[in-house]
């Protein structure tokens, strides 16, 4: 069987389709990653084979129409709905290369990520099976309404009057955590992030418990003097709390933020599945793979909630479930996000809480066996 994953270049959106990918190559099947031509090392250091399409700049599909003109600021209330006509946009520039592709490489099925809409549109005219693959909370379907109204002339071709629908939705999330009423076929989360060196520290006995501060590598870039604030804050503040302190970002931006105080063991990229674990709380801005990550470790989360595609809608269902604490927005004090580890730390409930949700996850069919069934659906 040839199986055809297509990601956008993004490694939030690719990263969780990694165990299936992997699982279906050890069945015996192609598989094969569809997306940007500049993104194919990423693809490839993480062992499957890519099929690079032209380049985009992702900046500039979200702030420019087709036309090429600078799209307005939007109040919050339309920041979903812009950024789905983003994607869907994007849907339209790949469209005609991945039906070139559908038709030369022959899959016999596509597996998607859920705003990747070249994807499930070449899919359609083919007549080929495809499948969306959730990255854990499913996303606001909003993108995909405000993804259809971009792409009217690409369905008004394809003699479409709607955007497909998914007949198939892969399903990682916990039950408790996922969006209601959006439950899928389920999959057990594997967290990936790609090739990494463990450092030695990793392992090594901990007297004291151990705090991830992550921000990944977009935000420092649009925020960088307020995320250097914050972040410095953290890292003179937090060990007070009898704890270690890790910062996962962007290795330029740990470079502004030596020399390091006593108590950070450790700043720039981590190995975040191997690290997440190991920790007692972990504080991020809503990112739905560190979320996934933590809820898949059992780690409760303060959340610093940024408006930046699904982030807080994910930090409100963190809230809603009892995982941890979300803050509202990064214009705080560092002494909150104290605060709200320190009651994380303190208070055994918010443990408990996190693992049951972890727990049920443990039933849940391996990308392996999901792999099998599609062997057999399929193949």
């Amino acid at each position: 069987m040839r199986v055809l994953v297509c990601s956008v270049p993004l490694l939030g959106h690719l990263n969780p389709m990694l165990p299936l990918s992997w699982a279906l190559r050890t069945e015996g099947h192609q598989v094969l990653v569809a997306t940007g031509e500049d993104f194919a090392g990423q693809v490839l250091e993480r062992g499957l084979p890519v099929a690079g399409l032209s380049r985009v700049d992702l900046r500039e599909v979200m702030s420019r129409d087709r036309a090429g003109k600078p799209l307005p600021y939007t109040p919050e209330a339309d920041r979903l709905w812009r950024s789905g006509r983003g994607w869907g946009r994007l849907g339209a520039r790949r469209l005609t290369e991945t039906v070139s592709l559908m038709r030369r490489w022959r899959p016999d099925l596509v597996v998607l990520d859920p705003v990747e809409f070249a994807g499930r549109l070449a899919a359609e005219r083919l007549n080929i099976p495809w499948v969306e693959h959730g990255w854990g909370i499913r996303p606001s379907p909003e993108f995909a309404l405000a993804a259809e109204e971009e792409l009217e002339p690409e369905l008004e071709q394809l003699g479409l009057h709607w955007l497909p629908r998914a007949t198939r939705f892969l399903d990682t999330c916990s039950p408790s955590l996922q969006r209601p009423g959006e439950h899928g076929d389920p999959m057990r989360y594997i967290p990936v992030s790609g090739p990494a060196e463990l450092p030695d520290w990793l392992d090594e006995p901990r007297q004291r418990p151990l705090v991830c501060l992550t921000f990944g590598s977009v935000l420092p870039k649009m925020r960088p003097e307020q995320m250097q604030a914050l972040i410095k804050g953290l890292m003179d503040t937090l060990p007070a709390l009898g704890v270690d302190v890790v910062v996962g970002i962007d290795p330029a931006a740990a470079e502004k933020l030596r020399p390091l105080p006593p108590g950070v063991v450790s700043v720039g990229w981590q190995p975040m599945e191997h690290v997440i674990p190991r920790c007692a709380v972990l504080v991020h801005y809503g990112a739905s793979g560190m979320a996934m990550n933590a809820m898949a470790a059992g780690v409760p989360q303060v959340v610093l909630t940024v408006p930046i595609a699904d982030a807080p809608y994910n930090a409100r269902r963190i809230e809603a479930v009892g995982l941890g604490v979300v803050l509202p927005s990064l214009h705080l004090e560092a002494e909150r996000v104290v605060d709200a580890c320190r009651a994380l730390l303190t208070e055994p409930s918010w443990k408990a809480r996190a693992g049951e949700i972890a727990a049920e996850q443990a039933d849940r069919p391996t990308p392996a066996e999901v792999a099998a069934e599609f062997t057999a659906a399929y193949g």
